[in-house]
């Protein structure tokens, strides 16, 4: 067994809840709002460097709080097509 799966034993008739992290989602990735990308952060599930690669959130490492100016900027960017 890896550390993220464990075993347990159920009996007939026993209910169980399984819940996977994960999905997806849907719409743009840069056009999520940069307050719910900080909240992602504080919550652990995602890093600051993952966050900058996939949502083109710019965030302040001391502060935890986007850098709006600079997400623009990068969105911008990322929004451009290469050529």
């Amino acid at each position: 067994l890896s550390p993220r799966t464990s075993r347990i034993p159920v009996k007939e008739g026993d209910l169980i809840l399984y819940r996977q992290p994960g999905g997806g989602g849907y719409g743009d990735p840069l056009e999520r709002d940069p307050a719910l990308v900080e909240e992602d952060i504080r919550l652990g599930y995602i890093s600051i460097e993952r966050v900058r690669q996939r949502y083109g959130v710019v965030i302040d490492e001391a502060t935890g709080k986007a850098d709006l100016a600079a997400t623009n900027v990068l969105r911008g960017a990322k929004r451009k097509p290469s050529g």
